[in-house]
């Protein structure tokens, strides 16, 4: 296994890496870690858009959606760090009881706040990207849909309870985009959310099966760890 042991993000050094899982680089084949700014916990990862630091740096100065997110501590055009955030997930505080989460409504106010924030720039083609992923053709021409601002992977697992309220972690995803159309097969959550005025439920299936597709293959995967590590520490150490 490769230690990493630190680095340096936006001129800010990140110390005592960890994996935040089994792996720095994880099933979407990004860096991610957790690690020490100063005292303060973080999380860094690497980001699929270079536009997706300027998203969370508005996010986090928003007036009604930075309680909902971790603290920003930096980003530049491939990391972001973020605070670490203690608490548990709502999977573990409703696991005696997944078909009614007491949460729901809250959850469903935070996304349509973000839906009703305009945002200018297009940032992280979701939709495309669970094609490329599968080595697939994205076909669909959803030029009509407004691009929202969207978590685009708000399970139980992303969400967790807080002394602070509740906070959306497992941001890797977040962007402007289309994909707000699959949050209703996305997430926990069983309201349409207006989808059906822009796509079919018959597309809306052919989708999430472009999704489920890439979840079967992660097993069959074998991405060269050490050499996707090597070109991501190369230019900082």
């Amino acid at each position: 296994m490769i230690m990493m042991n630190e680095i340096t993000v936006n001129n800010i050094k990140i110390n005592n890496l960890e994996p935040t899982k089994k792996n720095f680089i994880n099933k979407n084949k990004k860096f991610s870690a957790k690690g020490y700014y100063k005292d303060i916990k973080v999380k860094v990862y690497e980001v699929f858009d270079q536009n997706q630091g300027d998203l969370r740096a508005f996010i986090s100065s928003h007036e009604s959606l930075s309680s909902y997110f971790p603290k920003l501590i930096t980003h530049d055009n491939k990391y972001i760090v973020e605070e670490w955030i203690e608490g548990k997930t709502l999977k573990k505080i409703n696991a005696k009881n997944l078909e009614n989460i007491p949460q729901s409504d809250q959850i469903k106010k935070i996304i349509k706040n973000m839906w009703s924030i305009k945002y200018d720039k297009i940032v992280f083609d979701y939709i495309d990207y669970i094609h490329r992923r599968v080595n697939k053709e994205n076909n669909f021409d959803f030029s009509s849909i407004p691009n929202k601002i969207n978590h685009n992977d708000l399970s139980l697992d992303n969400i967790l309870m807080t002394s602070e309220g509740l906070k959306i972690i497992d941001n890797e995803f977040l962007g402007c985009n289309s994909g707000w159309i699959l949050n209703v097969k996305n997430s926990f959550l069983k309201e349409n959310f207006e989808y059906q005025n822009f796509v079919s439920e018959d597309i809306l299936n052919k989708l999430w099966d472009v999704r489920k597709e890439w979840s079967k293959l992660i097993k069959k995967d074998q991405f060269n760890i050490k050499t996707r590590l090597y070109k991501i520490f190369k230019n900082y150490f």
